[in-house]
């Protein structure tokens, strides 16, 4: 009798045979917070949900929002108790770094609920571990259903570099490579001035800003070099930029050269004499360091007198050639190797075109005394007391002074 009765309370709390109830279920897997929603399609008084994590619903139609985990959710009905489909929602944290370098290693940690393997591009966190190069901002994390995208800022890599020689007249210009390239646009200047190319007409120190303007998630990038425009001594035989350089610098400031060709001969040395003179300098006809400086700070030389004329000054060995007060040419001379050519104001009287005896296209001021073209023009006086210029500037020279033009000979 007592058996009979123990087995029967114990087949009171067993589910039923026959207690399935069928049940709808919204979904049975998906990304924490997941929101799940139970239907029962059957008939009883009373509907008890278990949820599998600790939380009891009531009611034919429930729905009940997890967290992290895997739950097996339980439905009571007056039929008995039943187990429903499992549900899998997975909870996904992904940590990494706010800020890195492009091309730098960092270490990114996971975190995810129930134990599921997570993947980043194809590679595996081994315990919650992921070392890893930083190429992209996006970083995409999967474990099963759970994305989880991070982005972190990425400051790209800034390549800077000089291309050309940096000496005086060389070409020189600015190469900026942003890595990689879709990080952003570069912006170049130059003292202040948008452009690539470095200004090496003088000596001097250029400074260079490159400046990014970064796409979103990526850094803005900067850097500033200096590049120092260095002048090599030139002389006599040298050749190449510096040297047109000096030509162009020399003619901005007026003194004569009949071209700019790159070599350093007889007449871009006359014209050097020439630059020394109006300086006061010891004429070497060498362009040293200091020289590149004054020739840098320098400005044309002005006239003593007023108007159209020509002037000599005997002291300094120049020759100015002077149109309405300002001076628009500048020659290296030689006068008198004994200090006899005349000083005062004199006036052309007689020109020659061409030779007259060993004076070339000569206008004489007074008596044999003329200014002429002359093979050697040494640095000091050394005619007989007239004005030698140089061969090639006496045909140019013969027609701005006609007959009745002012000479002025001064010390």
């Amino acid at each position: 009798m007592r058996l009979r009765i123990a087995v029967a309370v114990a087949l009171a709390f067993t589910p039923a045979a026959n207690a399935a109830c069928p049940v709808k279920i919204s979904a049975e897997r998906g990304t924490a917070p997941l929101r799940v929603a139970f239907r029962a399609t059957c008939s009883s008084a009373t509907y008890r949900w278990a949820f599998g994590d600790g939380r009891i619903g009531y009611g034919r139609r429930v729905s009940h929002t997890y967290a992290g985990g895997r739950f097996t959710p339980m439905l009571t009905t007056l039929s008995g108790a039943q187990r429903i489909a499992p549900v899998t929602s997975v909870a996904l944290t992904l940590i990494a770094p706010r800020r890195a370098d492009y091309a730098q290693k960092v270490i990114l940690h996971a975190r995810v609920k129930p134990q599921l393997p997570v993947r980043l591009g194809g590679r595996t966190f081994r315990h919650g571990r992921l070392a890893l190069t930083v190429t992209e901002p996006l970083l995409t994390a999967v474990a099963g259903p759970a994305v989880v995208r991070k982005r972190i800022v990425v400051r790209p890599r800034l390549d800077v570099r000089l291309e050309g020689a940096r000496t005086i007249g060389a070409p020189l210009h600015v190469v900026a490579v942003l890595r990689p390239a879709h990080a952003g646009s570069l912006r170049v200047t130059v003292d202040g001035t948008p452009t690539t190319q470095v200004e090496t007409a003088a000596v001097g120190t250029a400074r260079i800003v490159v400046l990014s303007t970064p796409r979103p998630s990526w850094a803005a990038v900067s850097r500033v070099v200096r590049a120092q425009v260095s002048a090599p001594t030139l002389a006599p035989g040298s050749h190449g930029p510096a040297v047109v350089a000096l030509e162009q610098r020399l003619r901005e400031l007026h003194y004569a050269l009949p071209n700019t060709r790159g070599v350093f001969d007889d007449d871009v040395q006359a014209a050097v004499y020439a630059f020394q003179d109006v300086l006061r300098q010891d004429p070497t006809g060498v362009v040293t360091r200091r020289l590149w400086t004054d020739l840098a700070q320098a400005a044309v030389p002005k006239a003593r007198y007023p108007g159209n004329h020509v002037e000599v000054d005997k002291t300094r060995q120049v020759l100015f050639l002077v149109r309405d007060g300002k001076v628009a040419l500048v020659s290296h001379v030689s006068t008198g190797a004994t200090g006899n050519t005349p000083v005062g104001l004199w006036h052309v009287y007689s020109k020659v075109p061409g030779w007259s005896w060993v004076l070339w296209y000569p206008s004489y001021f007074l008596r044999g005394f003329a200014i002429h073209g002359y093979p050697d023009v040494p640095p000091y006086p050394a005619s007989h007391g007239c004005v030698r210029i140089p061969m090639w500037l006496a045909p140019k020279i013969y027609p701005e002074i006609p007959i009745g033009s002012a000479i002025y000979v001064y010390t």
